[in-house]
């Protein structure tokens, strides 16, 4: 397998050059100030922006992937709001209007990254910037505007008339961030002497962003270009907290807050032993570590996710597999039910399934079994059904339920989708309507032109 586990360097890895001047003479250290801009664009300066960009997006997609879980109903609250848990709202699936959600890693995400570009491509640079500098650019800001064109309910940049936005329509996330993200990895893929895995990871990215802009000839085109085995990741470390792999925090067993029980993976994975959606107990623990509100039973028993195991796994931003179910999705578009299912079929039955007998009693050592099982349809809904299962199990955790269902909401895309009866566990979840975004935090709205200063 093809795993592009980093470039240039660890996420974690000092973002911006730091001088100080040690005096010998004794202890005293002289702060010289800010840095001058132009000093980023040296030699020495410009890996250390490309880890800022990295940085950001790595603290991003920790938490965020997190809570988006909750809001897609990957996972099921046990009430904990403290260590590793989120506010009832939060738990019950509503994003409350106006909160920052992240908000400020998104914009370092992609602001550091067009730093970098706009240092690297200066025609005054002297000596000018490796080809591979201004590529590593050009990638990670085409990934951070993926990703809050998949998360955020608006966008804040681009025209700056406000008619051009109406509350609660959000078709500037298409216009503008997917936009940006689809020039970008253009721009990467643009860069000569790329390798064939740098060039996969632009064109993976860019082919995701195809789907929102429903560009849909070009996104089966890019995707097709993608090995099946290619992974490109963003890296969490255990050395840092705010880079932990929070899903594994929440729900592995570190601090028990959620649980895949009454999750649709609950019946999934006892049924089918489909290895991409692990879950089974925790040998030490049965419960999770609070009471949920309006829950008949509390505490919630505790069924830990099995798909990442330490703080340090890292999160998947693209990989081959998606892109067959990019393949596949775009055929649906275009009306070929027959390449749509041999697709999903490409992606589904590589999965050998484990031995189910005894789960969810246990996990450990479980032999395999046979392939799941084909996927067959006939018609256009049956056909979207399929594939909206299959991208939710195979982007189990990783961050994409919650854009996925907003797109394909809005998009009125036939087939239905699978969302577990989490009303029937408690009122929290009839409480407040569930979002499908994260909103833009106030602080951004009364000081941006772009968008409303109301939500809709």
């Amino acid at each position: 397998m093809t795993t592009m586990t980093s470039i240039g360097g660890r996420a974690g890895t000092a973002a911006a050059v730091v001088l100080s001047l040690t005096i010998l003479s004794g202890c005293e250290v002289t702060n010289p100030g800010p840095i001058q801009d132009e000093f980023l664009a040296l030699p020495a300066s410009q890996q250390g922006l490309i880890n800022g960009a990295k940085r950001a997006m790595s603290e991003l997609i920790s938490d965020r992937s997190y809570e988006s879980a909750v809001i897609a109903r990957e996972i099921f609250p046990g009430g904990q709001t403290g260590s590793s848990g989120l506010n009832n709202q939060l738990q019950s699936g509503h994003v409350k209007p106006g909160s920052n959600n992240g908000w400020t890693d998104a914009v370092q995400a992609r602001f550091i990254a067009e730093t970098a570009i706009a240092r690297f491509t200066d025609p005054e640079l002297e000596p000018a910037a490796p080809g591979f500098m201004v590529y590593q650019a050009h990638l990670w800001a085409g990934y951070a505007y993926r990703t809050v064109g998949e998360w955020y309910c608006e966008a804040v940049i681009g025209s700056t008339d406000p008619t051009d936005i109406e509350p609660g329509v959000h078709e500037l996330n298409t216009d503008t961030y997917i936009a940006r993200a689809i020039s970008n990895f253009t721009a990467a893929l643009g860069i000569a002497g790329i390798t064939d895995d740098q060039r996969y990871a632009a064109l993976a990215g860019r082919a995701s962003a195809y789907v929102w802009a429903e560009q849909w000839a070009n996104a089966a085109a890019d995707a097709a270009q993608v090995p099946d085995d290619f992974v490109f990741v963003i890296e969490m470390d255990d050395q840092e907290s705010s880079i932990y792999n929070s899903l594994f925090e929440a729900v592995g067993g570190v601090f028990r807050s959620y649980t895949q029980l009454h999750t649709f993976f609950d019946d999934y994975y006892t049924t089918t032993g489909d290895p991409r959606t692990p879950w089974g107990p925790h040998p030490d623990f049965t419960t999770t570590t609070a009471s949920l509100q309006g829950y008949a039973n509390n505490p919630v028993p505790f069924r830990r996710q099995e798909k990442y195991t330490t703080q340090s796994d890292d999160h998947d931003l693209a990989t081959g597999w998606e892109m067959r179910l990019v393949q596949a999705e775009a055929a649906l578009a275009q009306g070929d039910f027959a390449s749509a299912q041999g697709l999903i079929n490409q992606v589904r039955t590589r999965n050998i399934a484990v031995n189910t007998t005894g789960l969810p009693t246990t996990t450990a050592g479980i032999v395999g079994g046979s392939a799941l099982a084909e996927v067959t349809f006939t018609n256009v809904a049956d056909g979207y059904t399929a594939l909206k299962r299959e991208r939710y199990v195979e982007l189990w955790l990783e961050g994409r339920r919650m854009g996925d269902e907003r797109r394909w909401a809005e998009n009125n895309t036939p087939g239905v989708i699978d969302m577990p009866d989490f009303e029937s566990q408690s009122t929290l979840f009839t409480s407040n309507p569930r979002s499908t975004c994260f909103d833009i935090p106030d602080a951004e709205r009364e000081s941006n032109p772009n968008v409303p200063t109301v939500t809709g």
